[in-house]
Protein backbone atom coordinates (compact mmCIF):
# COMPACT_ATOMS: atom_id res chain seq x y z
CA UNK A 1 0.00 0.00 0.00
CA UNK A 2 1.36 3.75 -0.93
CA UNK A 3 0.58 5.95 1.67
CA UNK A 4 1.86 10.10 1.50
CA UNK A 5 4.04 9.10 3.56
CA UNK A 6 5.71 6.72 1.60
CA UNK A 7 7.65 9.38 -0.48
CA UNK A 8 7.56 12.32 1.29
CA UNK A 9 9.31 10.69 4.40
CA UNK A 10 10.61 12.93 7.43
CA UNK A 11 13.82 11.18 7.77
CA UNK A 12 14.58 12.09 4.37
CA UNK A 13 13.60 15.54 5.18
CA UNK A 14 9.72 14.92 3.52
CA UNK A 15 10.97 13.41 0.04
CA UNK A 16 12.78 9.75 -0.14
CA UNK A 17 16.09 10.04 -1.06
CA UNK A 18 15.83 8.79 -4.57
CA UNK A 19 16.69 10.29 -7.60
CA UNK A 20 13.07 9.95 -8.74
CA UNK A 21 10.38 8.89 -7.37
CA UNK A 22 8.63 5.30 -6.97
CA UNK A 23 4.93 4.47 -7.60
CA UNK A 24 2.33 2.09 -7.55
CA UNK A 25 3.37 -1.28 -8.66
CA UNK A 26 7.24 -0.16 -7.70
CA UNK A 27 7.68 1.37 -11.05
CA UNK A 28 9.41 4.44 -11.34
CA UNK A 29 8.40 8.10 -11.85
CA UNK A 30 9.70 10.83 -14.15
CA UNK A 31 10.87 12.80 -11.39
CA UNK A 32 12.22 13.43 -8.02
CA UNK A 33 10.13 13.78 -5.02
CA UNK A 34 9.76 17.06 -4.37
CA UNK A 35 10.18 18.09 -0.46
CA UNK A 36 7.30 19.58 1.76
CA UNK A 37 8.96 21.95 3.79
CA UNK A 38 7.59 25.35 3.55
CA UNK A 39 4.78 24.13 1.47
CA UNK A 40 2.36 26.52 3.30
CA UNK A 41 4.08 29.70 1.91
CA UNK A 42 3.56 27.71 -1.64
CA UNK A 43 1.34 29.21 -4.81
CA UNK A 44 1.58 26.39 -6.71
CA UNK A 45 2.64 23.38 -5.94
CA UNK A 46 4.77 20.34 -7.99
CA UNK A 47 7.45 20.74 -10.23
CA UNK A 48 5.52 21.89 -12.92
CA UNK A 49 2.91 23.83 -11.07
CA UNK A 50 -0.21 22.82 -11.95
CA UNK A 51 -1.80 22.10 -8.79
CA UNK A 52 -2.49 26.31 -7.03
CA UNK A 53 -3.72 25.24 -4.37
CA UNK A 54 -2.26 22.22 -1.42
CA UNK A 55 -5.59 20.97 -1.51
CA UNK A 56 -5.38 20.40 -4.79
CA UNK A 57 -1.63 18.95 -4.83
CA UNK A 58 -3.19 16.70 -1.85
CA UNK A 59 -5.65 14.48 -4.13
CA UNK A 60 -3.94 14.73 -7.22
CA UNK A 61 -1.14 11.73 -6.19
CA UNK A 62 -4.01 9.84 -4.97
CA UNK A 63 -6.00 9.44 -8.20
CA UNK A 64 -2.76 8.93 -10.37
CA UNK A 65 -2.43 5.33 -12.16
CA UNK A 66 1.39 5.70 -11.79
CA UNK A 67 1.82 6.82 -7.92
CA UNK A 68 -1.44 5.63 -5.54
CA UNK A 69 -3.42 4.70 -8.17
CA UNK A 70 -6.64 5.12 -6.17
CA UNK A 71 -9.96 6.06 -6.87
CA UNK A 72 -11.41 9.10 -4.94
CA UNK A 73 -14.94 7.21 -4.28
CA UNK A 74 -13.13 4.46 -3.11
CA UNK A 75 -10.98 6.52 -1.23
CA UNK A 76 -13.87 8.23 0.61
CA UNK A 77 -15.64 5.01 1.01
CA UNK A 78 -12.57 3.58 2.85
CA UNK A 79 -12.22 6.75 5.51
CA UNK A 80 -15.76 6.14 6.22
CA UNK A 81 -15.66 2.87 7.20
CA UNK A 82 -13.21 3.07 9.61
CA UNK A 83 -15.08 4.13 12.74
CA UNK A 84 -12.48 6.52 15.24
CA UNK A 85 -12.10 8.64 11.91
CA UNK A 86 -15.55 10.48 12.40
CA UNK A 87 -15.41 11.83 15.31
CA UNK A 88 -11.85 13.16 14.62
CA UNK A 89 -13.67 14.89 11.15
CA UNK A 90 -16.62 15.68 13.15
CA UNK A 91 -14.25 18.25 15.30
CA UNK A 92 -11.90 19.22 12.74
CA UNK A 93 -14.38 20.25 10.23
CA UNK A 94 -17.77 20.91 11.94
CA UNK A 95 -20.76 20.53 9.86
CA UNK A 96 -18.94 18.76 7.18
CA UNK A 97 -19.41 15.04 6.19
CA UNK A 98 -16.20 13.14 5.04
CA UNK A 99 -15.57 13.57 1.54
CA UNK A 100 -12.78 14.50 -1.01
CA UNK A 101 -13.33 17.87 -0.03
CA UNK A 102 -12.82 17.41 3.53
CA UNK A 103 -9.83 14.75 2.78
CA UNK A 104 -8.06 17.02 1.30
CA UNK A 105 -8.07 19.64 3.81
CA UNK A 106 -7.17 17.73 6.67
CA UNK A 107 -3.56 16.35 4.70
CA UNK A 108 -2.95 20.42 3.63
CA UNK A 109 -3.72 21.26 6.69
CA UNK A 110 -0.81 18.93 8.17
CA UNK A 111 1.58 19.68 5.60
CA UNK A 112 1.07 23.75 6.39
CA UNK A 113 2.66 22.31 9.37
CA UNK A 114 5.89 20.75 7.68
CA UNK A 115 7.95 24.09 8.84
CA UNK A 116 11.89 23.96 8.82
CA UNK A 117 13.47 25.00 12.21
CA UNK A 118 15.98 27.67 12.59
CA UNK A 119 19.31 27.25 11.19
CA UNK A 120 23.06 28.59 12.04
CA UNK A 121 22.33 31.01 9.04
CA UNK A 122 19.23 32.38 10.53
CA UNK A 123 21.15 32.74 14.68
CA UNK A 124 23.77 34.70 12.17
CA UNK A 125 21.54 36.83 11.03
CA UNK A 126 20.24 37.45 14.53
CA UNK A 127 23.64 38.69 15.41
CA UNK A 128 25.74 36.01 16.57
CA UNK A 129 28.93 36.29 14.62
CA UNK A 130 29.88 33.17 15.81
CA UNK A 131 27.28 31.19 14.39
CA UNK A 132 28.54 30.54 11.12
CA UNK A 133 32.33 29.73 9.86
CA UNK A 134 34.12 32.81 7.84
CA UNK A 135 33.67 30.56 4.77
CA UNK A 136 30.21 31.00 4.54
CA UNK A 137 30.09 34.58 5.24
CA UNK A 138 31.75 34.94 1.93
CA UNK A 139 29.35 32.35 0.25
CA UNK A 140 26.60 34.46 1.61
CA UNK A 141 28.48 37.52 -0.67
CA UNK A 142 29.26 34.96 -3.67
CA UNK A 143 25.63 34.08 -3.29
CA UNK A 144 24.11 37.63 -3.60
CA UNK A 145 26.22 38.88 -6.37
CA UNK A 146 28.79 36.67 -8.21
CA UNK A 147 27.15 33.29 -7.93
CA UNK A 148 23.77 35.18 -8.50
CA UNK A 149 22.41 32.52 -6.51
CA UNK A 150 19.66 35.00 -5.29
CA UNK A 151 17.83 35.89 -8.82
CA UNK A 152 15.30 32.47 -8.22
CA UNK A 153 16.53 31.54 -4.42
CA UNK A 154 16.06 34.48 -2.63
CA UNK A 155 13.57 35.34 1.25
CA UNK A 156 13.53 33.86 4.26
CA UNK A 157 12.55 30.82 2.38
CA UNK A 158 15.09 30.94 -0.43
CA UNK A 159 13.12 30.54 -3.21
CA UNK A 160 10.71 33.23 -5.52
CA UNK A 161 8.39 30.06 -5.44
CA UNK A 162 8.55 30.45 -9.34
CA UNK A 163 10.35 28.48 -12.41
CA UNK A 164 13.59 28.35 -13.64
CA UNK A 165 15.27 26.53 -17.01
CA UNK A 166 18.16 25.27 -14.94
CA UNK A 167 20.27 24.03 -18.00
CA UNK A 168 19.75 20.28 -17.37
CA UNK A 169 19.64 18.72 -20.68
CA UNK A 170 16.41 16.48 -20.57
CA UNK A 171 13.54 16.05 -22.78
CA UNK A 172 10.67 16.63 -19.62
CA UNK A 173 9.20 20.01 -20.98
CA UNK A 174 8.24 21.07 -17.52
CA UNK A 175 6.06 24.49 -17.01
CA UNK A 176 5.69 24.76 -20.68
CA UNK A 177 3.45 21.56 -21.13
CA UNK A 178 1.29 22.75 -18.29
CA UNK A 179 0.66 26.45 -19.79
CA UNK A 180 1.03 25.28 -22.95
CA UNK A 181 3.60 27.90 -23.91
CA UNK A 182 6.80 26.52 -25.57
CA UNK A 183 8.99 29.44 -24.45
CA UNK A 184 8.48 28.43 -20.85
CA UNK A 185 9.37 24.61 -21.67
CA UNK A 186 12.05 23.11 -19.60
CA UNK A 187 11.07 25.47 -16.41
CA UNK A 188 10.75 24.01 -13.19
CA UNK A 189 9.67 25.34 -9.90
CA UNK A 190 12.52 26.80 -7.62
CA UNK A 191 13.01 24.58 -4.79
CA UNK A 192 13.92 26.17 -1.23
CA UNK A 193 17.43 25.93 -0.10
CA UNK A 194 16.68 25.59 3.61
CA UNK A 195 18.20 22.17 4.65
CA UNK A 196 19.60 21.77 0.91
CA UNK A 197 22.41 19.34 2.49
CA UNK A 198 19.91 16.87 3.74
CA UNK A 199 18.32 16.78 0.39
CA UNK A 200 20.87 15.02 -2.59
CA UNK A 201 20.49 14.00 -5.05
CA UNK A 202 19.27 17.66 -6.93
CA UNK A 203 17.12 19.07 -9.62
CA UNK A 204 13.92 17.74 -10.73
CA UNK A 205 15.43 14.88 -11.75
CA UNK A 206 18.31 14.12 -9.23
CA UNK A 207 20.70 13.82 -11.92
CA UNK A 208 23.28 15.70 -9.57
CA UNK A 209 24.26 14.16 -6.33
CA UNK A 210 25.73 16.66 -4.18
CA UNK A 211 25.61 19.90 -3.81
CA UNK A 212 28.97 20.17 -5.01
CA UNK A 213 28.19 18.72 -8.74
CA UNK A 214 25.44 21.18 -8.48
CA UNK A 215 27.65 24.13 -7.91
CA UNK A 216 29.82 22.63 -10.56
CA UNK A 217 26.72 22.64 -13.24
CA UNK A 218 25.80 26.32 -12.77
CA UNK A 219 29.26 27.42 -12.72
CA UNK A 220 29.59 26.11 -16.07
CA UNK A 221 26.85 27.95 -17.29
CA UNK A 222 24.41 24.94 -17.44
CA UNK A 223 24.78 21.76 -20.35
CA UNK A 224 21.76 22.49 -22.53
CA UNK A 225 20.56 25.87 -24.53
CA UNK A 226 17.27 26.36 -25.59
CA UNK A 227 16.94 28.07 -28.69
CA UNK A 228 13.89 30.16 -27.65
CA UNK A 229 13.17 30.83 -24.13
CA UNK A 230 11.65 33.39 -21.22
CA UNK A 231 13.46 32.01 -18.82
CA UNK A 232 16.44 32.99 -17.30
CA UNK A 233 19.47 30.82 -18.62
CA UNK A 234 22.46 30.11 -15.91
CA UNK A 235 25.92 31.75 -17.42
CA UNK A 236 29.38 30.73 -16.25
CA UNK A 237 30.01 32.05 -13.35
CA UNK A 238 34.04 31.72 -13.34
CA UNK A 239 34.14 30.76 -9.33
CA UNK A 240 37.59 29.83 -8.75
CA UNK A 241 37.99 26.72 -6.24
CA UNK A 242 37.99 28.78 -3.35
CA UNK A 243 34.91 30.41 -3.73
CA UNK A 244 32.95 27.26 -4.42
CA UNK A 245 34.29 25.70 -1.15
CA UNK A 246 33.09 29.29 0.26
CA UNK A 247 29.46 28.76 -1.61
CA UNK A 248 28.72 25.26 -0.24
CA UNK A 249 29.68 26.46 3.31
CA UNK A 250 27.28 29.01 3.24
CA UNK A 251 24.69 26.37 1.92
CA UNK A 252 25.37 23.62 4.64
CA UNK A 253 24.23 26.98 7.14
CA UNK A 254 20.82 26.85 5.87
CA UNK A 255 20.27 22.83 7.38
CA UNK A 256 18.58 22.96 10.93
CA UNK A 257 18.33 20.60 13.45
CA UNK A 258 14.47 19.52 12.72
CA UNK A 259 11.81 18.34 15.56
CA UNK A 260 11.52 14.20 15.93
CA UNK A 261 8.52 13.48 13.92
CA UNK A 262 6.30 10.91 16.06
CA UNK A 263 3.93 8.41 14.45
CA UNK A 264 0.61 8.81 15.66
CA UNK A 265 -1.57 5.31 16.61
CA UNK A 266 -3.95 5.56 13.57
CA UNK A 267 -7.48 4.19 13.83
CA UNK A 268 -7.83 0.12 12.38
CA UNK A 269 -9.64 -0.94 9.54
CA UNK A 270 -12.23 -3.14 11.33
CA UNK A 271 -13.22 -3.54 14.82
CA UNK A 272 -10.32 -6.28 15.72
CA UNK A 273 -7.55 -4.61 13.46
CA UNK A 274 -4.34 -6.88 12.88
CA UNK A 275 -2.36 -4.74 15.60
CA UNK A 276 -5.08 -6.34 18.43
CA UNK A 277 -4.56 -9.76 17.16
CA UNK A 278 -1.02 -9.64 17.36
CA UNK A 279 -1.64 -8.36 21.13
CA UNK A 280 -4.05 -10.94 21.76
CA UNK A 281 -2.39 -13.55 20.64
CA UNK A 282 0.59 -12.79 23.03
CA UNK A 283 -1.53 -13.00 26.37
Amino acid sequence: MISCASCHNPSFLWSDGLPRGVGHGHKGLDRKVPTLLNVAWGWSFFWDGRAKTLEEQALMPIQSEKEMNTKLPELVEKVKSIAEYQPLFEKAFPGEVISETTIAKAIATFERGIVSGVAPFDWWLAGDEKAIPESAKRGFILFNHKAACVQCHNGWNFTNGSFADTGVAAEDQGRGKIVGNEHLSFAFKTPTLRNISQRAPYMHDGSLGTLAEVIEHYNAGGKFRRKTTMMFLPQPLNLTAEEKKDLLAFLNTLTSEERPMTLPLLPLATKEGPWERVISSTK
